[in-house]
């Protein structure tokens, strides 16, 4: 790690204070940060979703094995630091997530107080190992992207990479084939997968994701980022700056789901009020564009998805049912409760992150878990605010508004137990810190 001071481009220290430049690449070559992040997110969705390393159990997710190998480099860095654990300027998404992983703590200590069976035993050390990768994932990204022109680079990546995964779902659309079922990668074990599942006579794609859920949580985080990528950064050619947006969108649209529909709507919700009244105007053109495509070379498909907000479901039933089954729980253990990832499917499935992590970490730990969520929003549209460059203008309400649409969405299934999801919420946490983080960093020379 190099000794010199990390200095902004006008050659005076960060706020005074004496800081080495995160997790930076040396000088023999080494990577850095945002290399160790990218390979994370081609892991992350690369690999299928069930894919486990079968004697680790649920610990064997090897993008979870990687992301846990980042706290220790983290830690290792902070170590090094001359500067003291949090310099001024604060990193506010950091200490909301430190505040969390507390919590998660606290719950594990009430946990093991209590009489435990075997699986809510593996289950309670499963869930503290699942904390420490979202918190080595959430961390590098937060401290580790050292400069602006990184930041881009690394944004750019996941849209291209969530673009390919999109284009992959249409195809399984299309095709009614998985590609993914034959595939054998040595020593991983495949876990609960199946055939495409079918919904109103379609075929229901869900990419290398665990189900067509999963799929539409990845799908809605990085279309907002996609989107203000494609409007502003004019150091890449159209086709790379539109092709993510194109494949998502086409992709939320073939999902045959609502969870996809909903993400990519709020997310929408979100950027319209940061976009002049001509960027409006051509969106609305587009997406009526994109449905009416839909609705020629697709017949039946408008139909179906108009009807997956108008007929009845059971999941929904599913879910508020949920509710006294919750109280009860929660009622037992209101403050730090029962032990983050000590409520087992066997008992019920919830559907809702929130209602799991209330009865899992208590009253505390989901006020955590939100604030994290809160915190990273603010934080992106503050940055945004304060910086002259129309890209990096863009990208603190794209970056809000794809932290919106995961928060939405984690109410609708078990975000935190499926890795691609996970996975991607804490990266895009993370990224909203590092965006705080180099706010004050004048605009480098070819930051693209």
């Amino acid at each position: 790690m190099p000794q010199s001071p990390e200095r902004i481009s006008s050659g005076t220290a960060v706020a005074g204070t004496r800081l080495r430049r995160p997790l930076r690449k040396r000088a023999d070559g080494s990577w850095d940060a945002v290399d160790a992040l990218a390979l994370l997110l081609l892991v992350l969705l690369a690999i299928p979703s069930n894919r486990t390393i079968e004697p680790l159990g649920g610990a064997g997710v090897p993008a979870m094995l990687l992301a846990l190998l980042f706290l220790p480099w983290w830690g290792w860095y902070a170590a090094q630091r001359e500067a003291r654990l949090f310099p001024a300027p604060a990193q506010p998404v950091r200490t909301a997530i430190v505040i969390l992983l507390l919590c998660i703590l606290a719950s594990y200590a009430a946990g093991s107080l209590r009489a435990l069976s075997d699986p809510e035993s593996n289950g309670l050390n499963l869930g503290l190992l699942r904390a420490a990768s979202f918190m080595g994932i959430l961390a590098v990204a937060a401290d580790g992207i050292p400069s602006r022109r990184r930041l881009i680079q690394l944004l750019r990546w996941c849209c291209l990479l969530c673009g390919m995964y999109a284009t992959l779902g249409v195809v399984q659309f299309v095709t009614g084939q998985s590609f993914v079922e034959g595939i054998s990668l040595p020593g991983l074990a495949v876990s609960d997968f199946g055939a495409l599942q079918e919904r109103g006579g379609f075929n229901r794609p869900s990419s290398t994701a665990r189900n067509p859920l999963e799929y539409a949580y990845v799908l809605s985080m990085f279309f907002p980022i996609a989107v203000s990528l494609a409007l502003h950064d004019r150091k890449q050619n159209a086709l790379m700056r539109w092709f993510p947006v194109a494949a998502i969108a086409t992709a939320a649209a073939l999902s045959v789901s609502r969870s996809a529909i909903v993400g990519v709507a709020v997310a929408t919700v979100v950027l319209v009020p940061f976009w002049t009244a001509d960027v409006r105007r051509k969106a609305a053109v587009a997406a009526l564009g994109l449905l009416g495509v839909v609705w020629i070379m697709v017949p039946g498909m408008m139909g179906t998805l108009l009807n997956l907000f108008g007929e009845h479901d059971p999941g929904v039933d599913s879910r508020t049912d949920s509710y006294t089954v919750v109280w009860s729980f929660w009622q037992l253990n209101p403050v730090f409760g029962r032990g983050f990832g000590t409520f087992l499917p066997a008992y019920r499935i919830l559907d809702n992150q929130y209602l799991l992590t209330l009865v899992e970490t208590g009253a505390l730990g989901l006020a955590a878990f939100a604030g994290v969520a809160a915190t990273a929003v603010v934080v992106a549209i503050k940055a945004g605010r304060r910086s002259t460059q129309p890209l990096f203008r863009s990208l603190g309400p794209g970056l809000a508004a794809s932290v919106v649409a995961g928060a939405v969405l984690t109410g609708f299934f078990d975000a935190l137990s499926f890795p691609q999801a996970a996975g991607v919420l804490f990266l895009v946490l993370g990224l909203c810190g590092a965006f705080w983080r180099l706010k004050d960093v004048d605009v480098e020379a070819g930051h693209g």
